[in-house]
């Protein structure tokens, strides 16, 4: 568990990005099935949020052990 309050703050980041990611890759699953529409916006909001994900675990993979 995070120890510091940034620590618990990249933890959230990662929380809520990951979520958001994983919204945004199923409605671009469900609009190539043809189920929904598809939006310019949801692709560029599935990059946004994957990069979001992956830097924000980076920097609490790279912060975290400092801290304890």
């Amino acid at each position: 568990m995070p120890q510091m309050l940034t620590g618990w703050i990249l933890l959230a980041i990662i929380m809520g990005s990951g979520c958001a990611s994983i919204a945004t890759a199923v409605k671009l699953i469900m609009s190539g099935f043809g189920k929904a529409s598809q939006n310019r916006r949801d692709l560029q909001a599935a990059y946004f949020f994957g990069a979001l994900l992956v830097v924000a675990t980076m920097l609490f993979i790279w912060i975290e052990p400092i801290s304890t």
